[in-house]
C-alpha cells in the first residue's frame, strides 16, 4: 500500500502560496534568495527600488516559519536606520501591518498589503519635510536606537540604566545625581538615577532598592526644550559644542554646558545633562577631557526611564485626577485579606498619603489570600505593607501603626486630619466607635465601611457624606444580602481560630470592587452617602454547604462565577438613619 500523504501545516499551506506567486507572476519583480536564514526564514527575495534620495537600494522581503501569525517582512540595508523613519537598527522596515485571520485563506492578500505600504514609505520617503515629521512624531522612540547605535569614543564609560524623577521646570534647573558601581566595575555605571533640585536621588534609589553597589555622587542639569524646537537625528548633539550651542540657544544664552561643568569638576565625578521636551525626557552624560588641553570633553547619548509619579502612575494622562489624590490624606483601618489590597490600590492610583492600621501579626495561613507572604510570617501586617507600599509604588507617604481601631480612633484621630477613613476591619466595634466619634474624632471627612459576607459570597461598601452617620444600632443585616447561620466559619483547634474559606481570586474581586467606590468618593463623583454591593449568584449560594437564605438582591443566574454590582441610596436602606 502506498504510504499516506502527510498533510501539510496550516503555515506550510500558507508559505506555499506566496512562493508560488512570488516565483510566478511576482518574479517581473523580485527574485529568490537562495541563501535565506533556515533558523527563521521559509524564503525570501529580493527587490532592487531606486530611491530619489538615496539611490538604488536592495530590500528583502521574506516570510517566516510561523507566517501568517506573522506578517511578511521587509528588511532594509541596516545604514538606512535614522536616515529614513520606520527602520529599525537591524534594517527590519515596521510596516505596520498586523496578522488578519483571513490571512490563512488568502496569505497572498498579506503579501499584497505589505508591498502597498512598502510602495507608499518609498515614496513618501523622498520628501524630506514627511521624513523630519514622522522622526518628530515618534522621536523616542528613534532617540532609543540613537542611543543604541552610539559608538562612544574610547574610554567614555556609559551606563546600564538612568532614572529621573522628573518635576515641572520653570527654566533651567539644577539637579542631583546618584551613580552606582558594583565591585570591580571602575568604569561603566550599572545605574544613575537624577533628581530636579535638591531632592536626593540616593534616598529614592534606597528607598526602591535600587542602591546597589557603590555610591558616587554626581550633578545634574535639566533644561527644557520648547515645542517648536526640531528633535529629529539631524539635530541630536553629537559633541559637547552641539550641545552647549543647543543649551546656550534653548536658555537664551545665559547657561553654558561647559562652565557648568568647570565650576563643579571638583565636587562631581560624572555630569548629566537632561533634554525636556514637553514631558519627554533625551539623557546626555558629559565626561570632562581625560588629559586637560589634549583631548576633549565626551558626550554619551543616554535613554531615559522617568520614574516621578505622572509618569509611573499616570503616564502623563489624567493628571487632574491623579494631583488631586496626591493631596489627599487616608487611613485605613484592618489591613487584611481585604484591606490590604484596598490599600494597595489606593497607592498605585495616586493617593498621596496613607496610613495603615492593624494590631495583627502575619500567620503563615494567610499567604493563600493575602497581599503579604512567606516572607512577612511572624511580622506586623500594616508594618510590612507600608513598606511593600513604599518601595512598590513612586511618591507615595506610607505610615503605619499598630494599634486597636477603636483606641486610635479615641485617642489619635482629630478632625482635619484626614480626607477619607476607610474601615475594612469588618468588626461592630470598630464602626460603632465610628458612628459615636464622628465630630469628635474626625470631623467632616468621608467614612468608608467595607466589609465581606462569609464565604466572599458579597461585599458592600457603605460611602458616608460627613452629614450622614453609620446608625447606632449597627444594622449590618440592613445591607448584607442573605441570611446566615450565627456561625459559618471553619474552626480549627484554637481559641478565636474560625475563619470563612476562599482564596485571593475572590477576595480580590471585592477589593477592586471596593476601591473602585472609595476613589469615586474621594475624586468627588459621588456626592451623597450610599450603599454599594457587589453580590455573586444564586448558583454561587448553593455551593457552600451551609443552611444560607439568600434574600431578594441575589441574582437568580444559574452560572456560579457571575455576579452584579448594585448601588442603593442612604434613606433606601437605613430610612432616616
Amino acid at each position: 500500500m502506498p504510504e499516506q500523504a502527510v498533510a501539510l501545516t496550516p503555515f506550510e499551506r500558507a508559505a506555499a502560496a506566496i512562493e508560488a506567486w512570488l516565483d510566478g507572476a511576482g518574479a517581473t519583480f523580485a527574485t529568490r534568495t537562495r541563501q535565506p536564514d533556515p533558523r527563521r526564514k521559509v524564503a525570501s527575495w529580493d527587490l532592487e527600488l531606486r530611491h530619489a534620495v538615496h539611490g538604488r537600494q536592495r530590500v528583502s522581503i521574506y516570510i517566516t516559519r510561523d507566517f501568517p501569525a506573522t506578517p511578511p517582512q521587509v528588511r532594509f540595508d541596516k545604514s538606512l536606520c535614522l536616515v529614513l523613519p520606520h527602520i529599525e537598527e537591524d534594517g527590519r522596515f515596521c510596516h505596520g501591518v498586523e496578522a488578519d485571520p483571513q490571512d490563512y485563506d488568502e496569505p497572498v492578500d498579506a503579501m499584497v498589503e505589505v508591498l502597498k505600504r512598502l510602495e507608499t514609505f518609498w515614496s513618501d520617503s523622498a520628501d524630506p519635510a514627511w521624513v523630519a515629521g514622522e522622526f518628530q512624531d515618534e522621536s523616542l522612540s528613534y532617540w532609543l536606537r540613537f542611543c543604541l547605535q552610539y559608538k562612544p569614543t574610547r574610554g567614555a564609560p556609559g551606563v546600564s540604566g538612568l532614572r529621573v524623577a522628573l518635576t515641572d521646570l520653570d527654566g533651567p534647573t539644577k539637579g542631583r545625581l546618584a551613580a552606582y558601581f558594583k565591585k570591580d566595575q571602575k568604569a561603566r555605571s550599572d545605574l544613575l538615577v537624577a533628581t530636579v533640585g535638591e531632592a536626593d536621588p540616593h534616598g529614592l534609589a534606597v528607598r526602591h532598592g535600587w542602591a546597589v553597589g557603590t555610591l558616587v555622587r554626581g550633578n545634574a542639569l535639566f533644561v527644557p526644550l520648547s515645542a517648536a524646537q526640531s528633535w529629529v537625528p539631524g539635530s541630536w548633539p553629537r559633541t559637547l559644542r552641539q550641545l552647549e550651542d543647543l543649551v546656550a540657544s534653548a536658555a537664551d544664552q545665559t547657561l553654558s554646558v561647559a562652565k557648568w561643568i568647570e565650576d563643579n569638576k571638583e565636587d562631581a565625578r560624572c555630569f548629566l545633562v537632561v533634554l525636556v521636551q514637553g514631558r519627554t525626557c533625551y539623557g546626555y552624560l558629559v565626561y570632562p577631557a581625560p588629559v586637560v588641553r589634549l583631548t576633549s570633553p565626551i558626550i554619551v547619548p543616554v535613554p531615559v526611564d522617568r520614574v516621578d509619579t505622572d509618569w509611573a502612575l499616570a503616564r502623563d494622562h489624567g493628571l487632574d485626577v491623579l494631583h488631586l489624590r496626591r493631596k489627599k490624606r487616608v487611613l485605613l483601618l484592618g489591613c487584611g485579606s481585604l484591606g490590604a489590597p484596598v490599600a494597595e490600590l489606593l497607592a498605585r492610583a495616586g493617593v498621596g498619603e496613607l496610613h495603615l492600621l492593624d494590631k495583627e501579626f502575619f500567620g503563615s495561613e494567610n499567604c493563600a489570600r493575602h497581599l503579604l507572604g512567606a516572607s512577612d510570617i511572624g511580622d506586623l501586617k500594616s508594618g510590612d505593607l507600608a513598606t511593600r507600599l513604599r518601595r512598590q509604588v513612586p511618591g507615595i507617604t506610607v505610615k503605619a501603626f499598630h494599634a486597636l481601631a477603636t483606641d486610635w480612633i479615641r485617642h489619635q484621630c482629630k478632625p482635619g486630619t484626614y480626607d477619607l477613613v476607610v474601615d475594612c476591619t469588618g468588626e461592630s466595634a470598630v464602626r460603632t466607635v465610628l458612628t459615636r466619634l464622628r465630630e469628635h474624632s474626625l470631623g467632616k471627612c468621608l467614612v468608608a465601611h467595607a466589609w465581606m459576607e462569609p464565604f466572599c459570597a458579597a461585599a458592600h461598601v457603605v460611602l458616608l457624606q460627613h452629614c450622614d452617620r453609620w446608625p447606632a444600632d449597627d444594622p449590618r443585616e440592613k445591607v448584607n444580602v442573605a441570611e446566615w447561620p450565627e456561625d459559618t466559619r471553619v474552626h480549627p483547634p484554637a481559641c478565636n481560630a474560625g475563619f470563612h474559606p476562599y482564596g485571593a481570586a475572590d477576595v480580590w474581586q471585592a477589593a477592586g470592587f471596593a476601591a473602585e467606590r472609595v476613589l469615586a468618593a474621594l475624586d468627588g463623583k459621588v456626592t451623597a452617602s450610599m450603599v454599594c454591593s457587589w453580590v455573586r449568584s444564586a448558583a454561587f449560594f448553593q455551593t457552600l454547604g451551609v443552611s444560607v437564605q439568600p434574600g431578594p438582591r441575589v441574582p437568580a443566574i444559574d452560572s456560579g462565577m457571575d455576579a452584579v454590582h448594585l448601588t442603593r441610596t442612604y434613606e433606601d436602606v437605613f430610612g432616616d438613619g
